[in-house]
């Protein structure tokens, strides 16, 4: 089987990637994605080396991105979208994938429409508990779609839609032993992990640098803050940050721009809460591993995306949810407290939380009776 592979979603399409060289070495995939994931500020994208680490060919690919500003410019940006996915077809006449699987973004709703045109089944998985902008467009066109939870059947036709679960990397959910080798020691505080996401969290970023000193009393930090942009390095501001701390708390606060797999592997078997975005893939991985979070649900998210992801654990007193607009030094502090304070109550109640078990398995069945049937 050949795989075209597109990820606006990158953890789970890499989460799939990975199973299908260990359960069927003779597929080929091909990775279709971005090389900047904000490219008005040029913000390198993690997609290509995270693809590449993998022995899977990427290829670079642009779009028309479509928003949710005025009707005016979505309605403007359709005939550049049609003629880019036209162009497409050229690619697609090229690389003869047997099959499209896409795990949302924009870049996939030209690839998407141009397998339609070319007549290569395309099945679309959505991460979220609605429906991103991007798979509202794509399911149009695919063959199936496959979602990760049950709240996103109402979004899309229910003939087509098929339940996997979410994809989560086998790697981050075993236990590691393995000390990432920037650790200077092993934490002798508790441990907190704070991240915004792989493009990291301006918002984030900037409100713990200034609960530091406070912070660093209780916790040993691992702060993923994400690459620099055109206008800003996160890395380089919270340097800064940290070198305004005693020697003592230098040494208990440790900046990434970004943590692999095997690193999160650790992380997340020692940490004792975290601090992040809401993310179906993140607070997913954060809920299965057992560990007391803070959720800063991104805001304007599509369908409010994030802030359902948080709140379905927030509801079952799973997590604290803290959103954005409410977002202070001094609420932030308080919150990694309670988390901290009622560790044992909330690591119980995420033992009631699970998953959709052999998701990965499933989407590649799912695809593969999409070829049988061609």
């Amino acid at each position: 089987m050949k795989l075209l592979i597109s990820g606006g979603h990158l953890t789970p399409a890499l989460a799939f990637i990975e199973y299908i060289q260990k359960e069927h070495p003779s597929d080929e995939i091909i990775f279709i994605g971005r090389l900047y994931s904000k490219k008005n500020k040029q913000q390198i994208s993690q997609e290509k080396t995270e693809i590449e680490k993998l022995g899977v060919r990427f290829i670079p690919f642009t779009s028309v991105k479509l928003t949710q500003n005025t009707l005016l410019a979505k309605i403007i940006s359709i005939p550049s979208l049609l003629l880019k996915a036209v162009k497409t077809t050229t690619l697609i006449a090229k690389e003869k994938p047997d099959i499209f699987v896409s795990f949302g973004g924009y870049l996939a709703i030209p690839v998407a429409i141009a397998c339609w045109i070319m007549r290569v089944p395309v099945v679309t998985h959505e991460q979220t508990r609605t429906a991103g902008i991007a798979n509202t467009i794509i399911s149009k066109f695919a063959n199936k779609i496959a979602i990760s939870y049950k709240e996103s059947e109402t979004y899309f036709p229910k003939s087509r839609t098929v339940l996997t679960g979410n994809l989560i990397r086998q790697a981050v959910l075993q236990t590691s032993k393995v000390l990432p080798e920037w650790m200077q020691k092993k934490p002798t505080k508790p441990l907190l992990y704070i991240t915004g996401g792989s493009q990291g969290s301006e918002i984030i970023n900037r409100t713990v640098s200034q609960i530091l000193k406070p912070l660093l009393k209780n916790w040993v930090v691992i702060h993923q803050c994400g690459k620099p942009s055109g206008t800003t390095s996160y890395l380089k501001e919270l340097t800064a940050a940290k070198n305004q701390l005693s020697q003592a708390n230098q040494e208990n606060y440790y900046i990434r721009e970004w943590i692999t797999k095997d690193e999160l592997a650790w992380i997340y078997s020692n940490a004792e809460g975290v601090i992040s975005r809401s993310g179906a893939n993140t607070t997913e991985e954060i809920a299965l591993n057992k560990i007391p979070a803070v959720l800063i649900p991104l805001p304007f998210s599509h369908n409010d995306e994030q802030l359902k992801n948080a709140q379905a654990l927030s509801n079952n007193k799973q997590a604290i949810l803290l959103e954005q607009k409410n977002l202070t030094p001094e609420v932030l502090l308080e919150a990694t407290d309670l988390i901290q304070k009622y560790h044992r109550k909330f690591s119980r109640n995420l033992q009631l939380f699970s998953k959709i078990k052999h998701s990965e398995k499933k989407l590649y069945e799912l695809a593969e009776s999409l070829i049988q049937e061609k």
